[in-house]
């Protein structure tokens, strides 16, 4: 959890700022069980709302205003956790993907999908 809200912290997503615990729920939520981000409607988006008091839709515009808003603050690094190229930010469903990637990496589990 903590390099979670470190690397969320990097791309200047603080716990002060708004959509911060949506993001960081989601984010682990993916850690649990990578195949929810095939679902993030049902998996992701609809939990995390159930958890913070919101709807799904919500959920999902705070999500998406959280990676337009890491991609401002630090697009070097957002394409570092990407490991490839970005030419703009990307969509709510492949930021969640790329720090699952990015987190379960550090963590030794990143192969866990490819099984």
């Amino acid at each position: 959890m903590k390099k979670t809200s470190v690397e969320l912290c990097r791309l200047g997503i603080c716990p002060n700022y708004v959509g911060y615990q949506e993001m960081h729920l989601a984010i682990q939520l993916a850690l649990e069980d990578p195949t929810r981000l095939t679902a993030l409607v049902q998996q992701i988006y609809t939990p995390v709302g159930q958890t913070t008091g919101k709807n799904w839709t919500a959920v999902e515009r705070n999500l998406r205003t959280v990676v337009r808003r890491a991609w401002e603050a630090n697009p070097e690094y957002m394409q570092e956790i990407a490991g490839r190229p970005l030419e703009r930010w990307p969509g709510t469903g492949e930021f969640l993907a790329m720090m699952w990637g990015y987190l379960a990496s550090e963590e030794g589990e990143g192969d866990a999908m490819q099984d």
